[in-house]
């Protein structure tokens, strides 16, 4: 009697346990959990990317580890589900973000340097870009702007190559030496090609048109500048250092509605901010006395991010005399879209990488193809199941049947520890899952057969039944454990 309840308990248990597992397959259900898919079962990205710390510089695990850090928070931002971010190596990060529907504008979100700086436009322009007068010029041409910088470019050590074609356009770069800029031409500038090089302490920022570029004239797409930049003597004058990232959000501009990022300062990025505008206040109501002949010249404010101009305000002296308080921040405006805003926003918000990335590897699975793999698999596994099924039933009839029951319990509670658990399902990783029911299958051939032969040698069927688990075990461990 006690054996029978016992059996009942155990029975009920299952019953209730399987009950669980229903639920946690249903969707909608309050208790549901789905399984989480890998790259290869509905598509996604995986890339690898590599650090290139600026030359004589060796990158440090703390660097790396910062980088990951930041590019998962970038990701968690993006919303992308489940994303893997990883390093590798001493100088690789490992990127797999599944089921996304834009990989290439993810991909430039989360390996996007950020690096945001702030110029005082006409105080740190060098020329070309400037005049004598103080006056900012926009090179159309990025070949024309550095081929008259040529001969200044051989004094000192150059703070980046750039490689043009015959027809100047470019090819390679910027990059720090010379040598990496020819690396993929074996040392040597191709006959009719150039290599250019920035002045020591000096970098190039493009401007996209619609960016407003201060002193454009001749109608291009992207103008160039020339811009000190020598951080021992205070160029640029800020960095996003001084910015509060939980400060920094996409907003709107109360007067135009159009998109922008806002900026919220540091204690001391507010201070800096304070004494740039008021130079630039006090140099603009000086040049407009001496030379404006009844034209304000106003100076202006650069932002520039991963150099590129985003954004350069100008520093009004009648309606701020004294420059402007850095405690209300500062905005990047001009932006082309809301999402631009948007993307713009959350790179700042997560702060700067330590340093450059480019791509060394990238797999890109498409959804469809994911689909196509997990309905294969699918069909694979419950066509070989059936058979597995079919075989049992008929060569041991109630026994197969047992098998059967069994083995669907246990496909059951595997699925459940799977979705609970929070595995990540791949291709292989499927496969595996059926291996596993496959093995235990196998585990009742086993048994059965050491039943069979019990019952030839004239034991009872109970006392066969006891006996075929018993013998069976160590041969079914021997299996497992293989």
């Amino acid at each position: 009697m006690s054996d029978r309840r016992n059996h009942l308990i155990l029975i009920g248990l299952i019953v209730a346990a399987l009950a669980g597992v229903v639920a946690i397959g249903i969707p909608g259900s309050p208790v549901h959990q789905p399984i989480r898919k890998g790259l290869d079962l509905q598509g996604g990205l995986e890339v690898v990317l590599k650090a290139h710390p600026p030359a004589g510089v060796k990158l440090t695990s703390a660097q790396l580890d910062r980088a990951k850090n930041i590019m998962e928070q970038r990701v968690n931002k993006l919303g992308v589900s489940e994303p893997v971010v990883t390093t590798q190596g001493s100088d690789e990060i490992v990127i797999e973000l599944a089921g996304i529907h834009n990989p290439d504008q993810a991909l430039a979100i989360v390996g996007k340097t950020a690096q945001l700086e702030f110029y005082d436009l006409e105080a740190d322009l060098v020329a070309p870009s400037i005049d004598v007068q103080g006056t900012p010029f926009a090179s159309p041409s990025l070949f024309g702007m550095l081929a008259r910088v040529e001969a200044k470019a051989k004094q000192g050590t150059p703070s980046a190559w750039y490689l043009f074609n015959a027809k100047k356009k470019l090819v390679a770069g910027p990059v720090p030496t010379r040598d990496a800029l020819l690396k993929k031409q074996d040392g040597k500038v191709p006959k009719g090609w150039k290599a250019l090089a920035t002045p020591e302490h000096t970098v190039v920022v493009r401007c996209p048109a619609q960016s407003g570029c201060i002193g454009a004239s001749a109608p291009a797409p992207v103008y160039y500048y020339l811009f000190k930049h020598n951080p021992d003597e205070g160029v640029p004058e800020m960095t996003g250092n001084e910015l509060k990232l939980s400060g920094t959000r996409q907003d709107f501009d109360p007067n135009t509605n159009e998109p922008i990022v806002s900026m919220q300062f540091t204690k001391k990025g507010a201070k800096i901010f304070h004494d740039i505008t008021r130079k630039e206040a006090d140099r603009g109501r000086t040049r407009t006395n001496l030379e404006g002949h009844g034209t304000d010249l106003y100076q202006h404010f650069a932002i520039v991010l991963d150099r590129e101009l985003k954004s350069a305000p100008y520093i009004n002296f009648h309606d701020n005399p004294d420059g402007i308080e850095g405690s209300n921040g500062a905005q990047i405006t001009g932006i082309g879209s809301l999402k631009e805003a948007k993307d713009l926003a959350l790179v700042l918000q997560t702060g700067a990488l330590p340093v450059n990335f480019s791509i060394a590897e990238r797999t890109d699975v498409s959804a469809t193809l994911g689909k196509d793999s997990l309905r294969e698999a699918e069909r694979a596994a419950l066509v070989g199941l059936l058979i597995v099924a079919l075989f049992l039933l008929l060569l041991y009839r109630f026994l197969g049947l047992v098998a059967v029951i069994g083995l669907g319990i246990y496909a059951a509670f595997l699925y459940a520890a799977i979705a609970i658990l929070g595995v990540t399902l791949t291709l292989p990783g499927f496969a595996g899952l059926i291996l596993t029911i496959g093995v235990a299958a196998d585990a009742n051939v086993v048994v059965f057969e050491r039943i069979k032969e019990e019952v030839r040698s004239g034991k009872s069927v109970r006392a066969a039944v006891a006996a075929g688990y018993a013998k069976g075990f160590r041969t079914i461990l021997d299996a497992n454990v293989v």
